[in-house]
């Protein structure tokens, strides 16, 4: 007899235990956005030393008791439709970057179905929101498209990073453009100076990761670098695909499309923000969100901190309340617009997580 469950019984208990690793990651997630507020709004208060004062559970007492609260308090103040617009906006990104993504797979010959692209996004999507820095997702989804074929999975592995790659160096260029019009806040604010000067760091190295990848023949394989490293067997299939990486550069269709599918996902992200900052009548002149927000959210992507918390919540407190001309942001409304934001991001990977749990193809089957 045999004494093995069933397939039914093994998926269901699957779906239980991805689900408590799901709640458990989002108690943390929240649990850390709590604390972060707590500590904020007792330097707010002029306590400084308060928290440190605090036994480990008189801080979680204070930080579930107090920022809950204050979260409510300043999500009442959003009108439904900016709520909407934004939540609306936040899923809109995710799907352009799917089709961003897609378009680098066909450089490499790699054809997978629209609705697989979009759920691997959305799967991915939840994992960014829980691990180091906002790439976990994007290890996920390489390890996926890697099973979606058996000849090219280093390739297939490639295209993800060189979509985060495209996506971050457009963010970048967005930002040292939008930094223009903000210019007077350069001159007056060192803060300004300090993250303009790190955007434009990142830029550059950007910029020469892509034009070496795309417009040289460093990565070929008759170059020094593979040839070095072609005395490793286990190096030969990543030295084919960054070998690949010039398809990309000899592709000028793809080079337009990602274009123009960065800037609709760069408008996406800065509209999110814009809405959310109307709808909680935050006085921000617009032309700052298209600095700031594109600044921040590069900085918040380096793995510094979990999903970026806190960097990225400091960074808006910090660029968002300057004494300047047009601008009337306390600090807890800066924080509240970065944590609605992150709420947002937190609501569609919850959505990506029932993807993850319901749809029984959210890893390709190995070719």
């Amino acid at each position: 007899m045999d004494s093995r469950p069933d397939n039914s019984s093994r998926r269901t208990l699957g779906q239980l235990v991805r689900l408590a690793v799901c709640g458990l990651l989002l108690a943390v997630i929240f649990h850390a956005i709590f604390c972060n507020e707590a500590q904020i709004d007792l330097l707010a208060q002029g306590k400084p030393e308060a928290w440190n004062a605090m036994g480990r559970w008189e801080q979680r007492q204070y930080a579930w008791t107090h920022s809950p609260a204050k979260l409510l308090e300043m999500a009442r103040r959003l009108d439904p439709g900016s709520l909407g617009v934004a939540f609306g906006l936040c899923g809109a990104l995710i799907f352009l970057g799917g089709l961003r993504w897609r378009e680098a797979l066909r450089v490499q010959g790699l054809e997978l179905p629209l609705a697989e692209v979009t759920r691997l996004s959305f799967v991915a999507h939840f994992f960014n929101a829980f691990l180091l820095g906002s790439t976990g997702g994007d290890v996920w989804k390489a390890y996926a498209a890697a099973r979606s074929t058996h000849h090219k999975k280093a390739e297939a592995a490639l295209t993800v990073f060189v979509d985060r790659l495209i996506g971050i160096l457009s963010l970048l260029v967005f930002a040292v453009i939008f930094a223009i019009p903000n210019w007077p806040l350069f001159v007056r604010f060192r803060r300004y100076d300090g993250v303009g000067l790190a955007i434009f760091g990142m830029m550059v190295v950007a910029l020469v990761c892509a034009g070496a990848g795309f417009f040289t023949d460093i990565l070929s394989e008759e170059g020094r670098l593979s040839r070095w490293m072609g005395r490793f067997p286990q190096m030969k299939g990543p030295l084919r695909a960054l070998a690949s990486c010039r398809l990309f550069g000899r592709n000028p269709g793809f080079l337009w499309r990602s274009a123009l599918l960065s800037i609709a996902i760069n408008l996406a992200i800065v509209g999110t923000f814009a809405a959310l900052a109307s709808g909680l009548g935050l006085q921000i002149p617009r032309w700052n969100l298209w600095f700031v927000v594109p600044a921040v959210v590069c900085l918040a992507a380096l793995p510094i901190t979990p999903s970026g918390l806190g960097v990225r919540e400091n960074l808006f407190v910090v660029l968002l309340t300057v004494d300047f001309a047009g601008f009337g942001v306390k600090p807890a409304e800066a924080l509240s617009l970065s944590l609605l934001g992150y709420t947002l991001n937190l609501a569609w990977s919850a959505i990506g997580g029932l993807v993850y749990l319901t749809v029984r193809k959210y890893i390709p089957p190995e070719s």
